[in-house]
């Protein structure tokens, strides 16, 4: 079964609403696509940086990036399955910034390679 890692499109068609303190709908500034955004481009980056979507030498921020299952390399998706739901959810606040996201992923980059080696 193939699916999306890194979604772009789909992420940028989800459509958000916003609410105020006052539990009124407040216009949509685009805080949380370009926050969400962010996230998929510095995921597909270090997959691509460690050779784990063989064919891809590196990655377009772009809002058609995309990112197949069936793209990763074995070891990618071990660390998809290992890491991703995790990561995403210690960055899924939109004051995290991107250095911060690259910190977080490279972190659990490092221990899923040190998880590897141990086994």
């Amino acid at each position: 079964m193939d699916f999306r890692v890194v979604d772009v499109p789909g992420m940028l068609g989800v459509q958000v609403r916003s609410f105020g303190e006052d539990g009124n709908e407040m216009p949509d500034d685009g805080e949380w696509y370009r926050h969400s955004s962010t996230a998929q481009f510095v995921f597909a980056e270090l997959l691509v940086a460690k050779g784990l979507v063989p064919g891809k030498s590196s990655i377009v921020r772009s809002p058609d990036l995309v990112i197949d299952w069936s793209e990763l390399s074995d070891v990618g998706q071990s660390f998809v399955k290992a890491a991703y739901d995790e990561w995403l959810r210690s960055v899924d606040n939109v004051t995290t910034t991107e250095a911060t996201m690259m910190r977080k992923l490279e972190k659990r980059w490092q221990k899923f390679v040190a998880q590897q080696s141990a086994a």
